[in-house]
Parts: C-alpha cells; structure tokens; sequence
C-alpha cells in the first residue's frame, strides 16, 4: 500500500479566526479568506481533545483549546426503541454494518434488520465536545508525484501550457531547510508527527 504524505505549516488561530466556530467539525476544515474574499492558502482544522494518536499536535504551542457544540446521533436511544435488549446496545452488541442515502442496515445476534435512515433524525441531539482548534497552511503533498512525474523540466515538456506547476521534489536536506515548524501527516496509517528542525 502506498502511504500519502503532506507536509503543513502552523500558525496558532487569532482571536478573529476563533469567533467565526460555532460548531465542532473534525472531518472538514475551514478555509480563511482574504479581504476579497479569495483563499489565504490557511485553513482552520478541529481535532478532539481526548483524540490520543495526535497528542503531540493538541499539546502543541499551535493548539488552542475549546468547547464547542457538537451534533451527534443517540444511537443508544434509537437501538432501544427499536426493541433491541438494553443489555445488548450497552454491550455493543448492536451495531449498523451497512448504510447508503437512504437506508441503514443493523445487526444483532446473527440477524439483520433494514431501517430508512431519515428515522435517525430525531435523534439528532446537541452535546458540548472539548478540542483543540489549529490553523494550518499546505507546503507539499506527496501525492502530486503521480501528477508532475519526476522533475520540473520533464512536467513542463510533457504539459507545456502548464500554468500551476505544483510539485517539488523533496529530500532530506531540503526538508531541513523548509518553513518550519511543520507537520506531516502520514494518511493512509492514521499516524502523524511533528518535526522540528534546527
């Protein structure tokens, strides 16, 4: 399996950046816009507090600790009224394996049940979530090596009417020499780490 990686640079979130939250978002992020409203290159990402595989990040100068509100699903509530044993939901025994636009699918005990997934929306509820808010800026994705082949001059002669050349290729030297303090994360493993060169 090949591994994705993205070097980012920090900056800690102002207090202009902040007032813009209203809501806990850890799947997205939030781009910042100039005056004109055209894109900064910075953008606002949400980690959770209690989130142990990145404490390094949350525990970073760059962090900047919140509560916010978060919408969730009871799903507890909703595998009960169902008539699934309180025991069993408890347990974790109750689980949806499946799920589309429109329906999900729930198994227990080696049996399966169909719901229309609009049923989940009364269960809808509003709960305040501790996280960490960072403002983070893209420096180089390895992915791009796949877009703008080996070096500059063979990007240019395979697309001369390129006008966004992107990538740059990365060393070891070079990584000691790039803006720092910055992160990479290791996406496909789940994983990341900061680096600090001096």
């Amino acid at each position: 399996m090949s591994i994705t990686f993205e070097i980012v640079k920090f900056k800690k979130p102002t207090k202009d950046d902040l007032s813009n939250l209203h809501m806990f978002n850890p799947y997205g992020s939030i781009p910042i816009l100039d005056d004109d409203g055209d894109s900064t290159g910075w953008n606002i990402y949400m980690f959770r507090a209690d989130d142990k595989g990145i404490q390094n990040i949350i525990n970073s100068c760059y962090a900047v600790k919140m509560e916010l509100q978060e919408c969730i699903t009871d799903y507890d509530s909703f595998f009960e009224d169902l008539g699934f044993p309180k025991e069993a939901v408890s347990n974790g025994d109750v689980r949806i394996i499946k799920s589309n636009s429109r329906y999900i699918t729930i198994s227990y005990d080696d049996k399966s049940k169909e719901i229309e997934k609009s049923r989940l929306e009364k269960y809808k509820v509003m709960v305040q979530t501790k996280c960490v808010v960072l403002k983070i800026k893209a420096l180089w994705n390895s992915s791009e090596n796949n877009l703008y082949g080996i070096d500059k001059k063979r990007a240019i002669k395979c697309m001369p009417d390129i006008e966004n050349y992107e990538y740059v290729p990365v060393n070891n030297s070079m990584l000691a020499k790039a803006e720092i303090p910055f992160l990479i994360f290791e996406r496909n493993r789940g994983k990341c780490f900061i680096e600090m060169y001096r």
